[in-house]
């Protein structure tokens, strides 16, 4: 590869299991510094770990704490997935491109040399597709007035994943004529996969960050003492002293992408 990109990113329990990312299971060319993003949510991390010790120090004698929850990850897929629904059902249609591809191969309908060129032709169409889907995301945050504290920042990671776009392009153009090399191409895309994967981690934390902090606005605004994410946390919760704040957080995440 020609370009190299930073790789891990401090999260917490609050931004993590987001619905498997922006597109699902693929993804962050970072050649450079996007220390901003990382310091946000690594500021969300701390304010978990501050729940946490309020949490801790809950006890029976704390009647009439007023406690909430919000359903992130439900969040996530009700808001942030539908600003991409073209492009992630364009990613979808190469997934079942391939699908098919594998069942014609196992039915003996192609041959061997015939699935392989195919199959990393197809591959590389879905590489592109991904791209897509996390482009469109971030410019979609990037033209977001919600988002304006982190604009330079999103710019600056738009401008630095560039180089894995040509990079995209050059594979898929490659891949319409015959591979010489099907062993290196494969490695090729193989790596363009992990730079994608980070890219989808990264905007999916940035969402996850905005969840946050959308609820905690909520919560200040309505007076609740403690919020709590229902997985990975609230593992049961009694329906009249705990309220569910997932609908007011989401009439808030709708208007983050308002025209």
């Amino acid at each position: 590869m020609k370009t190299q990109w930073i790789v891990g990113l401090l999260v917490g329990a609050l931004v993590l299991g987001l619905a498997g990312g922006v597109v699902g299971s693929l993804l962050l060319p970072a050649k450079g510094d996007v220390g901003a993003l990382t310091d946000r949510v690594a500021r969300v991390e701390s304010g978990q770990k501050e729940l946490e010790t309020r949490v801790t120090g809950i006890t029976t004698s704390g009647a009439g704490l007023r406690v909430g929850v919000v359903d992130a990850e439900a969040l996530f897929q009700k808001v942030f997935l539908p600003q991409v629904q073209t492009e992630r059902a364009a990613l979808e249609g190469k997934t079942k491109d391939i699908q098919a591809l594998q069942a014609d191969y196992a039915a003996g309908k192609v041959t061997a040399e015939v699935y392989q060129q195919r199959y990393l032709r197809l591959q590389a169409e879905l590489l592109e597709a991904t791209l897509a889907v996390n482009m469109a995301m971030l410019d979609k945050m990037i033209a977001s007035p919600g988002f304006l504290t982190l604009r330079s920042d999103l710019q600056n990671l738009r401008t630095q994943a560039a180089p894995l776009g040509t990079e995209v392009t050059a594979a898929v153009q490659e891949a319409q004529v015959t591979i010489l090399d099907p062993t290196g191409f494969a490695q090729r895309l193989q790596q363009l996969q992990t730079s994608l994967q980070q890219l989808d981690e990264l905007l999916t934390q940035v969402a996850a960050v905005k969840i946050v902090e959308i609820s905690q606005q909520v919560a200040k605004e309505q007076g609740y003492d403690l919020v709590l994410r229902t997985r990975d946390v609230v593992v049961f919760r009694r329906e009249a002293t705990v309220v569910d704040l997932s609908s007011d957080v989401e009439g808030r995440l709708w208007r983050l992408f308002s025209s």
